[in-house]
């Protein structure tokens, strides 16, 4: 292996923006994360990317290693092709010029995709989708989304979007989305969904992780992740129906609650769909590296490099 082999791999989040160096196994080094500032809207966002890269990238070379691509992934709609996020809800850009802006703050090939497709990506080469010609990965992260593999090539969509999952109507149809909708399962059974629920059950605010972390000793927590797993589970049966995957992987940081998220869900998932076999249901062992390591082999095309 050479230093060629480095490329540096970018992941939006809602919550946060994570940077680091892959090597062609996948093994990272400087990583770093900064928080994302959706709340001061999406040039503030652009500023981050941009900064954080250039910060990652010149560490690498002043290391003696340096990168030779970028992947950045990032969430809502994105025109690969050009290099632009063309829209996302939550953190309000239009037409992002992504590829331009970082391309041109590290004079490095720069490859965009979207998040969940990029993570979909890893999951299907090197997680708990290799070898399985037709999956369907769930990323459950700060929002909802989903990865259809159909006869083991990742579905693109008419508009690039499959795999809305997060926005598919399986909650309380009083509750309204960020993305104007209601009842979205992204509101249930994400990240920001389960902290929503314990607040506003409890009036105190937690993140996911500490609610997972009390299942066995808060009567609340116990209650809202019933909410989680059972709302969780009809969107699977609604996507499972309809792509017909072999196996379904739960991916992204909240399926590291592992048996705590996938016994129950299973149980309820089962169950929705009485009249026929139900999909093998899995927990990816990547967690919440997924995006990164998507990223890192969208760098490594756009490098001209073997995946």
């Amino acid at each position: 292996m050479t230093d060629r082999d480095l490329v540096l791999a970018v992941d939006v989040g809602g919550t946060s923006i994570k940077a680091a160096v892959l090597d062609a196994a996948g093994g990272e080094t400087l990583r770093r994360a900064v928080p994302t500032p959706f709340d001061d809207g999406p040039d503030a966002v652009i500023a981050a990317i941009r900064d954080l890269v250039s910060d990652r990238s010149d560490a690498a070379a002043s290391a003696g290693a340096p990168v030779h691509a970028v992947g950045l992934v990032v969430p809502g709609v994105v025109d690969t092709v050009a290099g632009i996020a063309r829209y996302a809800s939550n953190i309000g850009w239009h037409d992002a010029p992504l590829r331009d802006i970082v391309g041109g703050a590290t004079n490095l090939p720069t490859a965009v995709g979207h998040d969940v497709q990029a993570a979909g990506l890893a999951e299907a080469r090197v997680g708990a989708a290799q070898g399985v010609s037709d999956a369907l990965i769930v990323v459950l992260g700060t929002g909802i989304a989903a990865v259809v593999v159909s006869g083991g090539q990742v579905v693109r969509g008419a508009a690039a979007i499959p795999g809305e999952i997060g926005h598919i109507p399986v909650g309380d149809l009083e509750t309204r989305c960020r993305c104007g909708a209601f009842g979205c399962l992204e509101m249930f059974s994400s990240a920001r969904g389960v902290a929503r629920l314990y607040a506003e059950r409890t009036g105190r605010t937690v993140d996911a992780t500490e609610v997972v972390a009390h299942l066995d000793d808060d009567s609340d927590a116990a209650a809202v992740w019933q909410v989680v797993t059972k709302t969780l589970a009809r969107g699977l049966v609604a996507g499972a129906l309809i792509t017909d995957p072999a196996r379904v992987v739960l991916a992204g940081g909240l399926s590291q609650a592992g048996d705590a998220l996938l016994v129950p869900t299973r149980a309820a998932f089962e169950s929705g769909m009485p009249w026929r076999q139900a999909p093998e249901l899995v927990a990816s062992p990547l967690g919440g590296r997924a995006g990164l390591l998507g990223a890192g082999i969208l760098a490594r095309e756009a490098a001209g490099a073997t995946p």
